[in-house]
């Protein structure tokens, strides 16, 4: 069902999200069958590479964006004023993030709110052996999922959505809601990451623990996260902006996945700008 004039065309809210994330990404998928699948709004999250040819072909084009936004600045006064304006949160917004913030606490404690250990410090509590540390990340990864569930349905409308896309959406998410809780307990001094009972383990032990290959990538992705300084109502926001992804392969109700999805990411823009104002070009990062 559209919901307007969206890049020079009527469209709906998911293909109006999906385009937008396309082009802002610069994105590039790919067809697994042979570039001429079905989309219809049964079938358009199965190949986001037709997905994406097919708003081309109707005429969806970032240009027309382009030419609205070079209207606006026109009025550059104007345009200050509303950049300011733009960082004010409404009620309604407020207590969404608040929300949002508390289910992610409540599932995640701080770095501070936990009694760190090593895997050498403590002959009671040590974890010397690979089979040991794999048992033990195994168990913790188990005890993660669990918390992202119940970080889930916390956020607002996740509970409305049928239980097949809530498994969908948690079994898509919860490796990257996993990496980017574990990537703020990131310490750069020792090059160490905290996990969710204190059990801290530097580079080598997180390869041996179950992170393989992907190690050196999680690190490197825990040290562009450090100048952003991120609270936990953006780390929360962010999770559940992952989390409420309409994209979803196999989704039943993706433009309903949508709809939660997009007053968070308005959420996120205009706390990130608010909180930084005189960085007013850190949301896109």
């Amino acid at each position: 069902k559209s919901s307007g004039y969206h890049y020079g065309v009527s469209a709906c809210e998911g293909c109006k999200g999906f385009f937008r994330r396309s082009i802002q990404k610069n994105m590039v998928y790919t067809c697994h069958r042979e570039k001429n699948c079905i989309i219809n709004k049964v079938t358009r999250n199965r190949c986001q590479y037709c997905r994406l040819q097919k708003c081309l072909e109707v005429g969806m084009s970032k240009e027309c964006e382009s030419v609205r936004n070079d209207r606006n600045k026109k009025k550059k006064d104007e345009k200050k004023q509303e950049c300011t304006e733009s960082y004010v949160l409404s009620p309604d917004t407020e207590q969404m993030i608040d929300r949002v913030r508390k289910a992610h606490k409540e599932t995640f404690p701080s770095l501070c709110q936990l009694g760190k250990y090593t895997t050498s410090n403590s002959s009671e509590r040590r974890v010397s052996l690979d089979v040991d540390l794999w048992d033990k990340f195994s168990e913790l990864s188990t005890k993660c999922i669990i918390k992202t569930v119940e970080f889930a349905k916390q956020l607002p409308g996740f509970t409305t959505l049928t239980i097949a896309d809530q498994i969908t959406l948690l079994k898509a998410a919860c490796l990257d809601i996993l990496i980017l809780r574990i990537c703020t307990r990131y310490t750069p001094e020792q090059d160490t990451m905290t996990f969710s009972d204190g059990l801290t383990l530097n580079r080598t032990q997180m390869h041996n623990a179950g992170f393989g290959p992907l190690t050196d990538l999680v690190f490197a992705f825990a040290n562009q996260l450090l100048p952003l300084e991120m609270d936990d109502a953006e780390t929360g926001l962010l999770s559940a902006i992952c989390l409420l992804c309409g994209d979803r392969q196999d989704l039943e109700e993706a433009e309903k996945v949508d709809v939660l999805q997009e007053p968070l990411l308005e959420a996120l823009k205009i706390y990130v700008r608010k909180r930084r104002p005189h960085k007013p070009h850190m949301f896109p990062k």
